[in-house]
């Protein structure tokens, strides 16, 4: 992950915090994304929203802790103010946007990633991403010149206008990105379209 600085982080790097790492910085993120928006946040909700068990968040906990990116007590667990401007600095946001159209699965799940638009070419690199990280399918579209794009397909303004305005809504900006992903769980949505957004950064 990437550290307000820019430092670069591996988090799997020599097995420091247990025998098997079963989670990824993805998972980081999405925990790190609950306790942005909730505050101090349970340990048992950590699983649930990351779809994880119980050790794999401990361990999850120890490495930010260590990181001085989160403060845990008896009534949950929090960022630091050091965490907080590391996570925003990630230039990664949820948003509620769901359209079976461009993401097949029961679940969608949708993520802004601010200025890597021109990184995008036909996003098949991204669905790929997704599908390794446990979705079953993704697209990507990109605002340029003010039109958001289906890269290299659809001028979305033309071709579904609707969906264009929900992405504007959103606020979704000129040389961002859009990850639309379709999974069977919610978490396993949330998971996949943090791996791609940070896939991006």
């Amino acid at each position: 992950m990437r550290v307000h600085g820019g430092e670069v982080l591996e988090l799997i790097r020599g097995n420091v915090y247990g025998p098997v790492t079963r989670y990824s910085d993805s998972h980081i993120f999405v925990a790190l994304d609950l306790m942005n928006g909730e505050g101090r946040v349970s340990r048992k909700a950590l699983a649930e929203r990351t779809g994880l068990g119980e050790g794999s968040v401990k361990g999850m906990l120890n490495v930010l802790k260590d990181w001085k990116w989160i403060e845990i007590n008896q009534s949950g667990v929090a960022l630091t103010e050091f965490g907080r401007r590391n996570f925003l600095g990630f230039g990664i946001r949820f948003v509620d946007i769901r359209d079976d159209t461009y993401a097949v699965g029961l679940y969608q799940q949708g993520a802004v990633v601010e200025g890597v638009a021109s990184a995008v070419t036909n996003g098949m690199a991204q669905r790929d991403d997704a599908v390794r990280n446990g979705a079953i399918g993704a697209s990507v579209f990109v605002m340029r010149d003010g039109r958001v794009v289906l890269p290299e397909i659809w001028d979305m303004d033309e071709k579904d206008p609707g969906f264009a305005g929900r992405v504007r809504a959103a606020g979704m900006k000129d040389g961002d990105a859009l990850v639309l992903v379709g999974a069977d769980s919610p978490e396993a949505a949330r998971v996949a379209a943090a791996a791609v957004g940070l896939g991006m950064r």
